[in-house]
């Protein structure tokens, strides 16, 4: 705790000192986060909202999820004009994580940064690009403190700072991934009965299954076809192997040490499986180069039985074939459990309750206090239903202190989403974003919550509460690559990632394991133990600071 509070004084000590450069830096104009008296009245001419006379707060904001789009929809409108700040998106067509890098170099990052949580995060903290937010939070931001509550404390930075924002954070125990099939082809194989029953496949049941669909359908419309194809540019198929077979981000000993779960004997087992699919041509050849959009491509083609990822993954895919092939052509997700295992513990559903992306307000914004009660403001549950349910009158209406949804709107979304959120905005900005209900009752989320689709009732009823567990506790525990150690582990994470596919893609059982044991020696030679013990004392500090607070 000593170390703690003297970290934080620390912390608080350099916060003035930004401060006192901010104030310098905004005398002499060289600003460029939130706009100048002269920048505004330019911004508000050419707008044509507001008069050249008018001083209007200006954020800009770098969201990594948006690429093109504009800050002018119904909802966009609406949340500047409840805040009295006109807010600019840049754009992030291109590497998001280069135009991030390059902002950090040249000092050039906007008001409010949204990025995925990970290791940049850290060294965002680390470049001074960040600021602390726990004064700013204690001041304006009541609607963070209270709709936050122990994630703010959860993600805390070393030196006891909160630096970002959590986003989509919170508890979410509805289904993820899962073992897509294409239900009219397993129809065909056992029936609509067990199609369609909740009872979970073995592992040897589920091969049984690839086997028998290459043989009724060797081809596909003159197209040989693909038992089980996988996503080898997003890697969706992660979760849903480690969901079959109830392993999670590390491996766990009886002491609670962590290990690599790459080198563990479960893990063995599952390379070895996914090779004897490969030599058995049960798993697409050209899986490991194939790209996202040519995975769907060989998707919509009709030519794949099944596929590992989310539901969500073939939303656009399941469009097309539904159109083409009827109803039973989608790909519904399914729980297929390891033979030793039984259905309660599968681990397809790990979630991370902090999230997955980080919104911080830089030391490039001159008026922090401005960006922090626009955040504050979408944080809180007026912020949240506007985000996620859009105008009221429009697409809601309140009834006896309930939000209800215009039947008309979750009809026309439920046929074409993606023009739906452009012309609404509904969303469309996801920032501080929380999983769960408001306090009437109803799902923040309107549109995959409130009346979910066959999909999604299908895939929770398959998936279930017992598969969710937290990633956080795992999140991040990794050595800085700015270290000796972290340098050791990129090796071992890059040996990884060139071990597998040749492991998985060798010519037989023998090569295979072959391969894993060379790679085991590989990472054990380079330092492999001092991670695991690295990563093990981060995960128990963790884990402690978690209880205590």
């Amino acid at each position: 705790m000593k170390r703690r509070y003297y970290r934080m004084m620390e912390a608080s000590f350099i916060f003035r000192i930004a401060i006192l450069l901010m104030v310098i830096f905004t005398i002499a104009g060289s600003m460029t986060g939130c706009s100048s008296e002269e920048q505004h009245a330019d911004t508000a001419a050419s707008s044509g909202s507001t008069s050249s006379q008018e001083e209007v707060p200006v954020l800009r904001i770098f969201d990594k999820n948006m690429t093109g789009q504009k800050f002018d929809d119904p909802v966009a409108e609406a949340i500047m004009e409840k805040t009295g700040v006109r807010i600019e998106v840049m754009d992030a067509t291109g590497t998001p994580t280069k135009a991030l890098e390059l902002m950090k170099i040249n000092g050039t990052y906007p008001d409010i940064i949204l990025m995925e949580q990970g290791e940049m995060v850290n060294q965002f903290i680390e470049s001074g690009v960040f600021l602390p937010l726990d004064d700013l939070i204690e001041d304006y931001g009541y609607n963070i403190a209270e709709m936050y509550g122990e994630i703010l404390e959860k993600s805390r930075y070393e030196d006891g700072q909160v630096y970002w924002l959590a986003n989509w954070y919170g508890k979410d125990t509805d289904a993820s991934a899962g073992v897509l099939m294409r239900k009219d082809y397993l129809i065909e194989l056992v029936g609509r009965e067990r199609a369609e029953s909740t009872e979970p496949f073995t592992v040897t049941e589920y091969t049984e299954l690839l086997r028998a669909f290459k043989k009724k359908h060797p081809e596909i419309n003159g197209t040989a076809s693909i038992p089980l194809d996988l996503d080898a540019d997003a890697e969706s198929y992660t979760m849903t192997m480690k969901g079959i077979f109830g392993m999670k981000t590390y491996g766990e000993d009886e002491q609670g040490n962590l290990t690599y779960l790459p080198v563990s004997e479960r893990y063995r087992e599952v390379l070895l499986y996914l090779n004897s699919l490969y030599t058995e041509e049960l798993l697409c050849r050209e899986w490991m180069i194939d790209r996202t959009e040519k995975w769907k491509e060989e998707l919509r083609s009709g030519a794949v039985f099944s596929t590992w990822c989310s539901y969500w993954d073939t939303d656009d895919v399941n469009e097309v074939l539904k159109q083409e092939y009827g109803e039973d052509a989608q790909f519904f997700s399914y729980k297929v459990v390891a033979d030793d295992l039984d259905e309660t513990e599968t681990t397809y559903n790990g979630r991370n309750s902090l999230g997955w992306d980080a919104i911080g307000i830089t030391a490039n914004c001159s008026d922090p206090e401005t960006a922090m009660k626009v955040l504050n403001f979408l944080a809180g549950e007026e912020g949240q239903y506007l985000l996620l349910w859009g105008i009221e009158g429009d697409t809601w209406t309140m009834e006896q202190g309930i939000h209800v949804p215009n039947g008309e709107f979750l009809e026309s979304w439920s046929t074409g989403s993606a023009a739906m959120e452009q012309t609404t905005g509904i969303r469309r900005w996801k920032w501080t974003i929380k999983n769960g209900n408001g306090s009437d009752g109803t799902p923040y989320d309107l549109t995959t919550k409130y009346s979910p689709s066959e999909l999604v009732i299908f895939a929770n009823e398959r998936i279930l509460e017992s598969d969710y567990w937290d990633t956080a506790e795992y999140s991040g525990l990794e050595p800085s690559l700015q270290s000796d150690l972290g340098l050791v582990w990129q090796k071992i994470e890059a040996g990884y990632s060139e071990y597998f596919p040749r492991i998985v893609c060798a010519d037989d059982q023998q090569e295979a394991l072959q391969l894993f044991n060379e790679m085991k020696t590989f990472m054990e030679e380079l330092g492999l133990s001092d991670c695991e013990s690295y990563i093990t004392e981060q995960y128990k500090e963790r884990l402690s600071d978690w209880d205590q607070e």
